[in-house]
């Protein structure tokens, strides 16, 4: 059980997102009608049963006032079963963040990995994601910073999946890329969005991944900052 003072001061509340409830409860109400006229055969009744489940979990919802995801200063809290599931930022190894245009509508997808291979997503279906990311995202890296800034300081490589922060510089897979030569490192946009580290002289792709699937991006992007504004590399 983690106590109050663990998770220390609230930062923000987030509840079920209405908008997205209103527009489900509509189509599962219009199966439920469309189960209705066939539940007069047997191939009617799962669909009015899956129907009825739908509707209700919809409507509950919509009328819903609770928070059903409490983000605090030391971890977060997951209200939407009926035992809440706490998790504290030093028992999360990945926190992975998708971002998919559908009709130019951005859909958030946070996905949260535990040290003890647990793993809790956080979609479209809870309200305001978006701000819910960026302060859920805030508070992993004022947590976490210190403890990997400290682990690289001693030597200790800081892995993000492939990718790995050394004293020497970066290293991804084989190859080695002095701090030195680093020209930029950044998010590049295309159909899809990267995170990109260029190399000197001459900008070329020295190393490329998919935001959706580089763990904990937000905190490699402190990390570096870090080292280059404390000028922390030999």
């Amino acid at each position: 059980m983690t106590s109050d003072l663990q998770l220390g001061h609230l930062v923000g509340e987030f509840g079920w997102n209405k908008d997205r409830a209103k527009a489900v409860l509509g189509i599962w109400l219009f199966l439920l009608f469309f189960g209705l006229i066939l539940s007069i055969f047997l191939i009617g009744i799962p669909v009015l049963i899956l129907a009825i489940y739908y509707v209700y979990r919809s409507f509950s919802r919509l009328i819903s006032k609770k928070p059903v995801i409490s983000i605090y200063q030391n971890g977060l809290v997951d209200h939407r079963k009926d035992t809440p599931r706490t998790i504290l930022y030093e028992q999360i190894k990945n926190l992975y963040l998708s971002v998919q245009s559908v009709n130019g509508v951005l859909n958030y997808l946070v996905t949260l990995e535990t040290h003890d291979q647990g793993k809790l997503k956080i979609d479209e279906h809870v309200g305001n994601i978006d701000r819910l990311r960026t302060l859920l995202e805030e508070q992993f890296v004022t947590h976490r910073l210190p403890v990997v800034l400290e682990a690289y300081q001693q030597g200790t490589p800081i892995e993000f999946a492939e990718l790995r922060v050394t004293q020497p510089g970066l290293i991804f897979g084989k190859k080695t890329l002095p701090w030195p030569d680093i020209d930029s490192i950044d998010i590049y946009k295309s159909q899809l969005v990267f995170v990109r580290v260029l190399q000197k002289p001459d900008k070329k792709e020295w190393f490329a991944k998919s935001r959706d699937y580089f763990p904990n991006m937000a905190l490699f992007f402190a990390l570096i900052n870090a080292i280059q504004a404390n000028s922390v590399s030999p």
